[in-house]
C-alpha cells in the first residue's frame, strides 16, 4: 500500500461526509486506503461512515472504539492501523478540496528522501459563515522547513500532513501527555527528518462552535502554546532548548499581551513572573517585547504616557523628513504575530 488516509472523529454527524468525500474524490496512480477512527460518537456519525464503508469496503476501513479513549489515543490507533508507505491525516469536521492531493504529497516524499512529512496551505472556514474565508500560509515561505522551524510555532494544520511511516517503532509515552496532539505527532516526525512544504491550499480546517480547539478564546489558544513549548522543553533534546526558550518567551508575552487587552492584568502579571523563569543566561532574548509586555502588565498607566511619546515623536519625525512611515509600517506588518508587541 502506497498511502493511507486516517480520519479520527468524535461527534462530528454534520461534517463526516465532507471529510471521507474528499478521500474517495482523490486521483492517485497508486493504491489508497482511508481508515476511520469513531471515539464513541454519541450522535449520528457512526451511521454516516457505516453507509459509506457498505458502498466502499475496498477502499475503507472503520475501527469503532468501544469506549472514548480520547483524541490523543484514537490518533496513535489510526496512525498505527494505516498499511501504507506514507499517511496523510484529516480531522473529522476539516476535508480535502485538490483531488491530487495525495499524489502531490506521495510525489514530493518521493523526490525528498531526506524529508520526513511534508504539508500544504490551508483555508481557514467559519462553520457559521461570519467571516471571510482565510488562507494559512507559514510567516515565512520556503520548500523545507526544519525542526527548529517546528518549534518557534506549529506551521501545520491538521489536515494537510503527510507522514513518512516507519520512522520510529512505537509512540513515546510524552505523546499522550500533550496538550495538543498534532504538533506533537508532527515534531515526533521532524525529529527525523526535513518538512517539505506546497505552496497551494488543498484542505480546509473548519471553525466551529464544538471544535475542540476553534471554540476557544485566544488567551486560551496562547496558554495552550505556552503548555506545549514548556512540554518540548522536558521531552526533546538540549540541542533544541534556547530555541524553544525564545519561542516560549515570545508566547509567553504574546500571552500576557492579550491579559492586558482583556483587562486582566494580574494574570498578565502572573505570566509574566512565569515567563521569567524560563529564562536562561544565554538565550538571546527578545528584550524589546519582553520590557514593553512587563512595562504594560505591570505599569498599565506609564505604558500608555510612553506610547503617547512614542507616537507623537513618530509623527514630528514623519514631517520632518517628509514621509508618513508607510512602507515600514507595511514591512514590520509581516513579521511573526508575536513579535509586533511594543510600545
Amino acid at each position: 500500500m502506497k498511502v493511507s488516509a486516517m480520519i479520527v472523529t468524535y461527534n462530528h454527524e454534520r461534517f463526516i461526509a465532507e471529510a471521507i468525500e474528499g478521500f474517495l474524490m482523490q486521483r492517485a496512480s497508486f493504491p489508497c486506503e482511508l481508515v476511520i477512527v469513531d471515539d464513541c460518537s454519541t450522535d449520528g456519525t457512526r451511521d454516516v461512515v457505516r453507509r459509506y464503508w457498505e458502498k466502499c469496503r475496498d477502499r475503507i476501513r472503520v475501527i469503532l472504539n468501544r469506549h472514548n479513549i480520547g483524541a490523543r489515543a484514537s490518533i496513535v490507533r489510526a496512525y498505527t492501523a494505516c498499511r501504507g508507505d506514507y499517511v496523510a491525516t484529516v480531522d473529522g469536521d476539516d476535508y480535502w478540496v485538490s483531488p491530487d492531493k495525495l499524489q502531490r504529497q506521495a510525489d514530493f516524499l518521493d523526490a525528498h528522501p531526506d524529508c520526513a512529512m511534508c504539508f500544504h496551505s490551508v483555508v481557514v472556514m467559519s462553520d457559521e459563515g461570519e467571516e471571510q474565508p482565510v488562507l494559512l500560509r507559514p510567516p515565512r515561505i520556503k520548500e523545507v522547513y526544519t525542526l527548529a522551524d517546528l518549534l518557534e510555532c506549529n506551521l501545520i494544520q491538521a489536515c494537510s500532513p503527510m507522514y513518512r511511516k516507519g520512522l520510529f517503532r512505537e509512540h513515546p509515552t510524552w505523546v499522550y501527555l500533550t496538550p495538543v496532539m498534532d504538533w506533537a505527532h508532527h515534531v515526533l516526525h521532524a525529529q527525523h527528518g526535513d518538512i517539505g512544504y506546497l505552496d497551494e491550499p488543498m484542505g480546509v480546517y473548519r471553525q466551529h462552535a464544538g471544535g475542540m480547539y476553534s471554540a476557544k478564546d485566544k488567551p486560551a489558544k496562547l496558554r495552550i502554546v505556552v503548555d506545549m513549548l514548556r512540554h518540548f522543553l522536558c521531552v526533546l533534546p538540549r540541542e533544541y532548548w534556547t530555541g524553544i526558550r525564545r519561542s516560549l518567551c515570545l508566547s509567553y508575552c504574546h500571552l500576557a499581551w492579550e491579559y492586558c487587552d482583556c483587562e486582566r492584568h494580574e494574570e498578565a502579571r502572573r505570566c509574566m513572573r512565569e515567563c521569567i523563569h524560563e529564562i536562561s543566561p544565554s538565550l538571546s532574548l527578545p528584550i524589546r517585547e519582553l520590557l514593553a509586555t512587563m512595562l504594560r502588565a505591570y505599569a498599565p498607566g506609564l505604558h500608555r504616557g510612553c506610547k503617547r511619546i512614542v507616537k507623537g515623536a513618530n509623527r514630528s519625525r514623519a514631517k520632518l523628513t517628509g514621509t508618513t512611515g508607510t512602507s515600514r509600517s507595511r514591512s514590520h506588518g509581516a513579521r511573526n504575530e508575536v513579535e509586533e508587541i511594543g510600545l
